[in-house]
């Protein structure tokens, strides 16, 4: 899984004042899930920091599984595998793949709100 964050920088003219949001660009996100990254996105930093200590410890075998989601898709993980499993498309599975490359990316987004969250 490849992708990066960045800052995006906007005048919001509700209110007429300029804000920041992050933005989650994924390589190849369709492959993910047509809304996955805004689903991710939507996840609240205290769901970020529960996920991604619960994905620590599946990772080190002191949980047998974890699953988390915010509305369109449940992420089921055990130790070696991670389904992201659409839950509007009679819980058909999106895609597989490895629990610690779930757990960077929740860890690595983790990271960036809260080093940008004064920003």
């Amino acid at each position: 899984m490849k992708y990066k964050f960045e800052r995006y920088n906007y005048l919001d003219e509700r209110d007429n004042l300029n804000k920041t949001t992050s933005l989650i660009l994924i390589e190849n996100e369709a492959k993910y899930g047509t809304y996955f990254s805004t689903e991710i996105k939507n996840l609240r930093l205290s769901y970020l920091r529960e996920i991604v200590t619960s994905l620590e410890q599946v990772l080190s075998g002191n949980l047998q599984q974890y699953d988390f989601g915010y509305e369109a898709y449940s992420i089921e993980c055990n130790k070696n595998t991670s389904s992201i499993i659409d839950i509007y498309d009679d819980c058909k599975t999106i895609i597989e793949l490895p629990t610690h490359e779930i757990y960077k990316f929740m860890k690595d987004w983790k990271d960036h709100l809260t080093e940008n969250q004064n920003n």
